[in-house]
Parts: C-alpha cells; structure tokens; sequence
C-alpha cells in the first residue's frame, strides 16, 4: 500500500478482514473504547470493541454468513477516512442489497468513532432487526 495515506490503508485494512470474517483483525484496527454508530433503531449507538465486535457477528449469525459488504471508494485526510460501501444480504429467503458512506474517526492508527449512512435504514432494518 505504497503511497497510500495512512488512514486510508487502516479501512482499507478494516474491511479486508471483515470480508474474511477475521474479527480478531478487525479487533486490532478498533480503539478498545470506540463509539460505534449506526442508524438503525436496534443497533444505535454502540461503545466499545468487545461490543462492536459482538454486533457483528450478530449481524453474520442473522444472515446465515451471506452478509457481505464491498469497498467502493475511500477518501483519507490525517483525522478521517470516509468509505463508498455495497453491501448484500440474505435472511429468511429475502434479498437485501445497499449502499452506505462510513465516516471514520482515527486516533493513534487506530479508528475511534465511525457513523454510518445508507440508503435506507427501513428496509435494513425490518430485514435485520432481531425477532422480526
């Protein structure tokens, strides 16, 4: 990753070990008190890796494993880096498919808050919300 800035390297980083379902990668590039924010109402506002980490795989568990989300494009400055997402799923024989902006926060390499974007938050969640 020659030349790229180094924020840019850390999601690019991020969402290379999401893809492999590496989360114990994906632990090393979160500060342990990160504030993790998401737009949907039964995920909120997440705070903490270990809790960060246990959304996700909840997130996988729910899907059967087809949760997928693929890196689009990726702005970097020194304090943030923002990422063009795609994402699909599958739950209970519905197909879902989105995109989404992620602005990361970074500190001391590693990322400390991020908040998520996408295209619309009702049909994730009625597809992911747990019990439904």
């Amino acid at each position: 990753m020659h030349g790229m800035h180094p924020n840019e390297a850390l999601v690019r980083a991020l969402y290379a070990a999401r893809e492999r379902g590496d989360l114990e990668a994906v632990a090393g590039l979160l500060a342990p008190d990160i504030d993790w924010h998401e737009p949907y109402e039964y995920l909120g506002h997440i705070r903490g890796r270990d809790a960060v980490l246990e959304a996700l795989r909840e997130t996988v568990a729910a899907t059967h494993g087809s949760f997928r989300i693929t890196l689009h494009d990726l702005l970097a400055s020194d304090q943030h880096a923002v990422a063009l997402v795609e994402w699909r799923a599958e739950r209970d024989g519905r197909h879902l498919a989105g995109r989404e902006v992620a602005v990361y926060h970074v500190d001391d390499g590693r990322v400390s808050e991020v908040w998520f974007y996408t295209e619309d938050t009702h049909a994730v969640a009625e597809m992911l919300a747990p019990g439904i």
